[in-house]
C-alpha cells in the first residue's frame, strides 16, 4: 500500500473523528494480490497469503477477536478457523435463504 492511498484512509478516518496520534488502526494487505484473479474475495486472497495470516494472527494474539462477514462463504469458515475466531454468522447454505425478501416472509 502506497503512502498516498495510507493517507486517504487515515484522512477518512480523522473526518470521521477518529485520533490518528494514537492509532490503533492496522493495515493488512495480503502479499501478491496482483497474481490472483480480480474476482478472489478478501477471505480467499488472505489464505493464500501466509505472511497476512501470521501478521493477523499475532495482531489477534490473546485478545477477543471475532469476524462478522458481509456476505458469508465456505471461505469467511476456512478463515475463522485458521485464526482460531469465532465466525458472527448462520451457515452459509441457509444465511442466503434468509437474506431474501421470500426468505425472511418464510421465517415470520
Amino acid at each position: 500500500m502506497t503512502q498516498d492511498v495510507l493517507g486517504y484512509y487515515m484522512k477518512i478516518l480523522e473526518i470521521s473523528g477518529f485520533s490518528a496520534e494514537n492509532s490503533r488502526v492496522n493495515f493488512v494487505v495480503p502479499e501478491n494480490t496482483d497474481k490472483f484473479p480480480n474476482h478472489f474475495s478478501l477471505s480467499q486472497l488472505l489464505l493464500y497469503s501466509p505472511k497476512a495470516l501470521n501478521r493477523i494472527k499475532s495482531m489477534i494474539k490473546g485478545k477477543q477477536a471475532y469476524i462478522v462477514p458481509g456476505m458469508l462463504s465456505t471461505d469467511d469458515i476456512k478463515l475463522s478457523i485458521a485464526f482460531n475466531i469465532p465466525l458472527l454468522a448462520g451457515e452459509p447454505q441457509k444465511q442466503s435463504l434468509y437474506s431474501t425478501k421470500s426468505g425472511a416472509k418464510k421465517v415470520f
